[in-house]
């Protein structure tokens, strides 16, 4: 073998070790990269792993715990929003017209013992204000007479007070439900006991007030009178004998005095006269009686002579 080819066979040894060797630490990264990300993928697996059995622990428990909060409610029938001009409208008595709740949708009378008629169902409407909060509205019972396959009537079982129907909103959507738990019930049935003894409160404090007024108008106007009768009126009647009718007691007495006291002196002055009349008299007879003596003495005198 020659001298050439002898170093043609030299390169290509040479040639080969060194692409062997770059194939190869390229074969040794992509497997350190692959074993790198399949730690990496493994890792992540077990923390999905373990995030996945915690929220099926949590998705059990929340479901637990909405079976219990759900637990006395009965069954529920929920109305998407547009109530007022839909689904649910408000009509005269605070009667609650409905579409799409009727018998096929499990409203159903409840038939008494012995077949002796049919109670009217209960449902509770709650008007929904927000995505977490419901109002309730209150109590109804589904008129037998509007009960019918797809729709009905329901009508309040308490007393509506004044304008109650105003403040009802069923524009965010409506859910029914076929009864409350006794406790729910309960402190509804108080507040709206409270709430009728507010009213009642309110009713008879506007009673009192309005006889307090009429009483005091009343007073007012005897007030006015007296008044009148006290110091005048010159809308009176004008009675000779009683001239209090125009000029009032206050002047009519003070006139009065005055003509007593003129008459009191005019009195006076004849009781002074009189008096000094029978002085008069008194002494005029004294004289007379004196006279009257010296002079039957003197004819006693002479008749002895």
């Amino acid at each position: 073998m020659n001298a050439y080819l002898r170093g043609t066979l030299f390169f290509l040894v040479l040639a080969g070790l060194g692409t062997e060797f770059y194939f190869g630490g390229r074969v040794l990264k992509r497997r350190f990269d692959i074993e790198a990300a399949m730690l990496k993928a493994q890792a992540e697996s077990r923390k999905a792993q373990e995030a996945f059995e915690t929220a099926r622990v949590e998705n059990v428990a929340a479901r637990s715990a909405l079976t219990s909060v759900k637990m006395g409610w009965g069954r529920e029938w929920v109305f998407p929003p547009g109530g007022n001009i839909g689904n649910i409208q408000t009509v005269a008595g605070g009667r609650l017209s409905v579409t799409g709740l009727g018998r096929d949708n499990g409203l159903v009378p409840v038939t008494l013992p012995g077949g002796d008629g049919d109670v009217e169902p209960i449902v509770h409407v709650f008007a929904i204000v927000d995505a977490n909060t419901t109002r309730y509205i209150g109590e109804f019972k589904a008129r037998l007479d509007g009960l019918q396959n797809a729709s009905c009537v329901l009508e309040p079982t308490w007393t509506l007070m004044d304008q109650e129907t105003l403040s009802w909103n069923f524009g965010n959507g409506v859910r029914l439900h076929a009864q409350v738990p006794p406790a729910q019930r309960n402190a509804f049935a108080n507040l709206n006991q409270s709430i009728i003894r507010l009213f009642e409160q309110n009713y008879l404090t506007g009673v009192h007030m309005q006889n307090q007024t009429d009483l005091n108008t009343k007073a007012q106007a005897a007030l006015d009178t007296r008044k009148r009768e006290l110091s005048g009126d010159p809308n009176g009647a004008d009675v000779a004998d009683h001239p209090e009718y125009r000029v009032g007691l206050v002047t009519a007495i003070k006139d009065l005095e005055e003509e007593r006291n003129s008459i009191q002196n005019d009195v006076d002055a004849l009781r002074r006269g009189l008096k000094t009349a029978t002085e008069t008299r008194q002494t005029l007879l004294q004289t007379i009686r004196q006279q009257d003596g010296s002079t039957k003495a003197d004819a006693q005198v002479s008749q002895a002579e």
